[in-house]
């Protein structure tokens, strides 16, 4: 049994599986799917039918008329937004809990981790990747493997007690864990019967090394988390979202080599600022 796997043996009890939201993936990508089969398969879940109308609802959409009903989503708004809402509604759920050992508040992680979804997308779109529902859904999950592996590190580092410090989190965990949120997280996802598209970018998203760091889903990943990071985005002043890219290229010279990306960070910034703060009432 890897590492990995030890972590998340009993991981359903910490992070439930979203039964309803991977059948209304499966079904989302069949092409012979039926708008009311969809629909009622979503209408299972309350709360992830709620969490669905109202980002469907949100500003950043704009509509003229308000959309009532699932089955007005997948019309409106067609299969791949609903996928995009369907694993959004599910995540908010699993994202939001405190992660004590990470420093992390109530919300952080979401914003985090929603923040990175929505940049995610952006990158890919400049870079003409052909699908972006999969790099959203990586940026979205990248670091649920924080979930899983909050409580061990929490008794680890009490436990062991270093009295050193760690350039990155990254290496704290694999000092202490002997293994990493990435790790975990894609073996998480696998587990759950999530696409390579998707488990690969999650759990490379911290390295620019090896040939997994060679795909572009990869290196937009890294490139959305380092920049949410770097921008600041657990502020909730939108002021503060704001820095300056050519100071902010300057002094990250070893970026991965994305497709279109540097000459149209301007413009790749302003949009995610103005959709992330739609889309956060901010």
């Amino acid at each position: 049994m890897s590492i990995e796997s030890k972590y998340i043996a009993d991981v359903e009890k910490l992070v439930p599986r979203p039964e309803v939201t991977l059948e209304v993936l499966r079904m989302a990508h069949d092409q012979d799917c039926n708008i009311s089969d969809l629909a009622s398969k979503i209408e299972q879940d309350p709360n992830l039918t709620s969490n669905m109308l109202r980002m469907a609802n949100s500003s950043y959409f704009g509509h003229m008329r308000e959309i009532g009903s699932i089955k007005d989503i997948i019309v409106r708004l067609g299969y791949e937004m609903v996928k995009i809402l369907a694993i959004t509604g599910a995540s908010s759920g699993l994202l939001s809990s405190p992660q004590k050992a990470y420093n992390l508040d109530p919300q952080a992680l979401w914003k985090h981790s929603h923040a990175c979804a929505i940049l995610a997308t952006i990158i890919a779109r400049h870079a003409n990747l052909e699908e972006s529902y999969p790099v959203y859904t990586a940026g979205l999950l990248h670091d649920i493997g924080k979930v899983v592996l909050n409580k061990p590190l929490q008794i680890e580092t009490a436990n062991k007690k270093v009295e050193r410090s760690f350039p990155t989190i990254v290496d704290l965990e694999c000092f202490m864990l002997k293994t990493d949120h990435a790790k975990v997280g894609m073996a998480l996802l696998q587990k759950w019967g999530l696409p390579d598209t998707i488990t690969i970018p999650v759990g490379y998203h911290h390295t620019t090394e090896g040939k997994e760091a060679e795909d572009l889903s990869v290196k937009i990943v890294y490139l959305a988390n380092f920049l949410v990071e770097s921008i600041g985005i657990r502020s909730t002043s939108p002021e503060n979202y704001l820095f300056k890219v050519e100071e902010f290229l300057d002094q990250n010279q070893k970026l991965p080599e994305v497709p279109h990306f540097k000459s149209n960070m301007e413009s790749i910034i302003e949009e995610f600022s103005n959709q992330f703060h739609a889309d956060n009432g901010l």
